[in-house]
């Protein structure tokens, strides 16, 4: 027989990384639902086109023809489309709770723990409108590293040949780091493997760097390496984040595309004692109002080089 209200409370985690097409249908079955999720953070991998959404608009009838602009004012901000809604998108919009002080519906879990405030701050400017409420304290004077701290690398990006960037000289100075600081990480932390993670927009420089890591003697299928994917939900000690950019590098930086807070929020709050960026320091602009112009003025540079105002 059909299902229809057989589950009495359906609990949907991560909710924010679900398109609309993937975890609707659950909810037929459920006669509760509790939806959890941060739309600030992960992303869905869309796998339905605008034009696919276009189109089952007109073929169901819900537009009547291909320039209506309903779904850009009305069922975008909703989530309701396939090419860039969300499950938690959805569930705010049905919610009939809401905060007054939050612009969406819902519940706001505003205690934060995992992050020094010198870290959890950023977070807070850049996605969350000061709502936050740091409780873990500020950075303790026995750190190995400033908790936001840039090291600046010379040099520029490359494409590999599937179109994925990599730059050789962030490759070299992070394994070099590593090796220099690793003694020090592990009397604090324990195995280095366990206490770093490392993020890096593009999978060419995973690939590199798992390649050189391995080389000089780590053990890599320790390590949590790769795009901000490998880290959300889980924490480390001490994050680092190759930028992999050049100042020749043109158009918009990946984790700055549409201006969207997702990844740099996803990346910096996954650190809990430290967040430590490798970059060359021409591509950040501190007078910019993008995730990594906001970063810049949060950040301690190395070798007093500061970032460019340019």
């Amino acid at each position: 027989p059909p299902l229809f209200d057989f589950i009495d409370l359906l609990i949907v985690d991560e909710a924010g990384q679900v398109s609309p097409e993937v975890g609707i249908a659950t909810f037929a079955l459920a006669k509760q639902a509790i939806i959890v999720g941060d739309v600030k953070q992960i992303e869905p991998v869309w796998n339905v086109t605008h034009k696919i959404d276009i189109g089952n608009l007109k073929k169901s009838e819900i537009i009547q023809d291909y320039d209506d602009t309903i779904f850009e004012k009305e069922f975008d901000p909703k989530g309701f489309l396939s090419s860039t809604g969300s499950i938690m998108k959805m569930a705010q919009n049905a919610s009939r709770f809401k905060e007054p002080h939050l612009h969406e519906k819902g519940v706001l879990l505003t205690e934060h723990r995992r992050c020094y405030d010198e870290i959890i701050n950023y977070c807070n400017v850049l996605a969350y409108d000061g709502q936050l409420i740091p409780l873990r304290g500020k950075a303790k004077k026995d750190l190995l590293f400033p908790p936001m701290y840039c090291i600046h690398v010379d040099g520029q990006s490359t494409k590999n040949e599937n179109g994925s960037r990599f730059n050789i000289n962030e490759v070299r100075e992070i394994v070099n780091w590593l090796v220099k600081n690793k003694q020090d990480i592990q009397e604090k932390y324990g195995p280095v493997e366990e206490a770093v993670g490392i993020i890096t927009p593009f999978t060419g420089q995973k690939n590199n760097l798992k390649t050189a890591l391995k080389q000089a003697g780590f053990k890599t299928d320790d390590f949590k390496i790769g795009t901000v994917h490998a880290l959300q939900g889980a924490e480390r000690s001490l994050v680092l984040f190759s930028m992999v950019y050049g100042d020749e590098d043109k158009g918009t930086m990946f984790f700055d595309r549409d201006n969207k807070p997702n990844m740099l929020n996803v990346a910096v709050s996954r650190a809990k004692d430290n967040f430590i960026v490798f970059a060359n320091t021409g591509i950040l602009n501190n007078k910019a109002k993008t995730p990594s112009g906001i970063l810049s003025k949060f950040l301690v540079y190395d070798h007093k080089i500061q970032a460019s105002s340019s």
